[in-house]
């Protein structure tokens, strides 16, 4: 069986403060009926008391006024037990025949039990008063009713406060654990949302309290778990990059030896071929192409590779040599701004190129016939920032937000491999790549530590 939140506040809560009520306010109902019945007690002897300490004959006229006083009935009875004087209407009751016993006062006139005299209930005291009077005793007959009357009177009010109090903790109870329910269903349909995996956080209330923690820490574990996703697709795409830069690098490997060994061939056996610009150009792109596949094959295996010191401004004119053919066939204007003195990077000579290269033939395309492209190298603070710029139009929106993730591509031919490999190959270097959009220019940057 479900017990909720709110039932598990609100029931014993509201049981606990309703008995706590009810037991007060019987406590005071039960307090003022007998301050009450005391009260009413004292005026009745107050009557009685006069009426005994009187020195004049006792007749039914005394005995009608002192009803008036104190709404009680009163017999006086002689010494041969005959009534002389009575409140009640005829016939007079035979009092005598109840064997009171005698008493002074009245105080113990609200202990005795009732006696049913024709349609009304009595509580009878019998007094005995002087012996030199015509009355020798008195009864008191005061009704039960009046009795009754006087206590429902006095309790009505702790009885009324007490029913309001209750209405109002019940009430307050109810609309506090409503809304602390509610604020836990809210938790647990979030807690539901994440297990389905669905990372949407939810509003924090503005009241400080244990729930807004809890909101704010469940929030902080959605927007966690958010993250994680998004890693863990990142790694199995990169876990599924490696394993097909695995398969494609047999193949590539093969083909550009094959290839290199031709052109070498080709070369001795012609020695003007040797001389061509556009052969040599072609051996360092495919030697290029050997270094990029022996990343392929390292990519998701780690493989640690001794740094070496190399030229920066080396590596600007190693990669504006490979891509000049490029630039020349696209119609681009390429420009290349070497930083002064002569600046060193400790890495993998052959993986900075590849990445530089990498970028600067996207900015080729980019750029597009007539366009403008330009690899420039500068020292800022403790790093050293290598921007490649070109004016073309730079990222399709749709793909900005996952721009360098594996397979993220808007090229009808393209793998979208090239980005994740040069972010990789920054990462290897202790640096990062960046890219940001600047005054009609797409400028992409790889920053490393000097």
């Amino acid at each position: 069986m479900r017990w909720s939140i709110r039932n598990q506040i609100l029931l014993p809560f509201a049981g606990v403060t309703l008995l706590s009520v009810l037991a007060a306010t019987m406590a005071a109902a039960w307090l003022a009926a007998r301050a009450q019945e005391q009260v009413q007690l004292a005026a009745l002897q107050q009557v009685v008391g006069t009426l005994a300490q009187a020195s004049f004959p006792i007749n039914d006229t005394v005995l009608s006024q002192m009803r008036g006083l104190s709404g009680a009935h009163f017999v006086a009875v002689d010494a041969r037990g005959t009534p002389i004087a009575s409140t009640l209407p005829p016939p007079v009751p035979d009092l005598e025949r109840l064997q009171l016993p005698p008493s002074t006062d009245l105080s113990t006139l609200p202990q005795v039990p009732a006696v049913q005299l024709d349609s009304t209930r009595y509580r009878i005291a019998r007094l005995e008063r002087n012996p030199n009077s015509n009355a020798q005793t008195l009864y008191v007959l005061s009704p039960e009713n009046s009795w009754n009357a006087a206590r429902w009177q006095a309790a009505v009010y702790p009885l009324s406060v007490g029913a309001l109090s209750v209405f109002l903790t019940a009430g307050l109870a109810f609309l506090i654990s409503q809304r602390m329910s509610r604020r836990l269903r809210n938790l647990e349909s979030q807690a539901a949302a994440i297990a389905a995996g669905d990372f949407r956080e939810i509003p924090v209330q503005t009241r400080d309290d244990e729930l807004r923690d809890l909101e704010i820490s469940v929030n902080r574990m959605t927007s966690r778990l958010r993250e994680l996703e998004g890693t863990i697709a990142l790694s199995e795409r990169e876990r599924l990059l490696a394993q097909l830069a695995g398969g494609l690098a047999h193949q590539l490997r093969n083909a550009a030896t094959g290839a290199k060994l031709a052109l070498q061939l080709h070369a001795r056996r012609c020695p003007g071929a040797g001389q061509d610009q556009s052969v040599t150009v072609a051996l360092r792109q495919l030697a290029l192409l050997e270094t990029q596949v022996r990343g392929l094959l390292s990519l998701g295996r780690n493989e640690p590779r001794p740094p070496t010191a190399l030229s920066v401004q080396a590596l600007l004119k190693d990669v504006s040599e490979l891509i000049t053919p490029a630039c020349e066939h696209g119609g681009v204007r390429l420009t290349v701004a070497s930083p002064e003195g002569d600046s060193q990077l400790q890495g993998d000579p052959g993986a900075l190129q590849a990445a530089l290269l990498n970028l600067a033939l996207n900015a080729i395309e980019a750029a597009g016939p007539h366009g403008a492209v330009s690899l420039s190298a500068r020292q800022k603070d403790s790093s050293l920032l290598v921007e490649i710029r070109d004016n073309g139009p730079g990222p399709a929106p749709a793909v900005v937000a996952s721009l360098g993730q594996p397979f993220v591509t808007t090229k009808p031919e393209g793998v979208g491999l090239g980005l994740t490999l040069v972010r990789q190959v920054a990462q290897d270097h202790q640096g990062e790549l960046s890219w940001r959009r600047e005054e009609a220019e797409t400028i992409f940057t790889l920053s490393f530590p000097v």
